[in-house]
């Protein structure tokens, strides 16, 4: 939902002002009208990029917990940032899943049979990659 309105609260900041300063040629107003309402065009817009905004903030995080096996880890360096990521071959799962892995966790060796606990980007909307969060140890 709140994607959504950040989309129309976008598309509503380039359409509305647009519109009104074409209105407002039309119509030959007079100079600092034509000014007012262009500024005023500009509230609709910002009044829903707010609430998008607040209802980002509003959505808690759900974490989930798994076992599986490490296949491997892969480090990537984009421009001058780099991170890492895991791949774990989740249980009753024929595929890996690639995670996020923070370099402070504990590295575990490959092909140890390892539960954790991890943020899911499946039931957390607005999370781009899913991520480790820490082991659990049985």
């Amino acid at each position: 939902m709140d994607t959504f309105l950040g989309f129309i609260g976008f598309l509503i900041l380039i359409i509305c002002p647009i519109y009104c300063a074409m209105y407002m040629d039309a119509n030959e107003k007079n100079e600092d009208q034509k000014k007012m309402t262009f500024f005023l065009a500009f509230i609709p817009s910002v009044l829903v990029l707010i609430l998008a905004v607040y209802l980002k903030a509003d959505q808690p995080t759900e974490t989930s917990q798994a076992c599986g096996v490490v296949k491997f880890y892969k480090k990537y360096a984009i421009k001058h940032d780099h991170f890492e990521r895991i791949a774990i071959q989740f249980e009753h799962s024929e595929y890996n899943r690639h995670l996020l892995f923070d370099e402070k966790l504990l590295r575990k060796s490959k092909g140890e049979y390892v539960c954790f606990e991890y943020l899911d980007k499946f039931k957390n909307t607005g999370l781009a990659e899913s991520k480790i969060l820490r082991w659990i140890d049985e």
